[in-house]
């Protein structure tokens, strides 16, 4: 009867031992990481290209960069909601808002563009010839290139 009661518990414990793994505990073991996010793939990048800590400061300057003027472009989305709605609202259609709306996204786009031009520059001045060809064939190949996979 007692060896009943610790085989169910043993049972308990490694159910939850399993859930926590699945669900709470990411790549690096501790809780809140996500396992495979974008910080996970961008180090394996930095791996594969073997750099240097002074070239990966570079390139995660250039990439953080570019995120925030990407995070610019999804804070729009909500406004760009917004307006379209408030223009279909109305009786006749706005065009003059919905210009607005696209002049605006114009603008990020060229903001977006003007950062990918220096950051993709940033990188390539930090890389030497074969970790570029390397980048190169991992970009070429898709995302299953950059992760690893053939």
């Amino acid at each position: 009867m007692f060896g009943f009661f610790i085989g169910t518990a043993c049972l308990i414990g490694l159910i939850a031992v399993a859930r926590r793994g699945r669900h709470g505990y990411g790549a690096r073991g501790c809780r809140g990481a996500r396992g495979y996010g974008g910080r996970f793939w961008f180090h394996r990048v930095l791996d594969r290209l073997d750099t240097t800590p002074g070239q990966e400061k570079v390139i995660r300057a250039a990439v953080d960069e570019l995120g925030e003027e990407a995070a610019s472009l999804r804070r729009e989305a909500s406004s760009t909601r917004t307006e379209i709605a408030s223009a279909l609202r109305a009786t006749e259609l706005d065009q003059a808002l919905l210009e607005q709306v696209f002049a605006k996204h114009d603008a990020i786009l060229a903001r977006l563009r003007a950062s990918a031009l220096r950051a993709t520059g940033q990188v390539h001045g930090a890389l030497d010839d074969r970790q570029r060809t390397k980048l190169a064939n991992m970009i070429e190949s898709g995302p299953f290139g950059l992760a690893g996979w053939h």
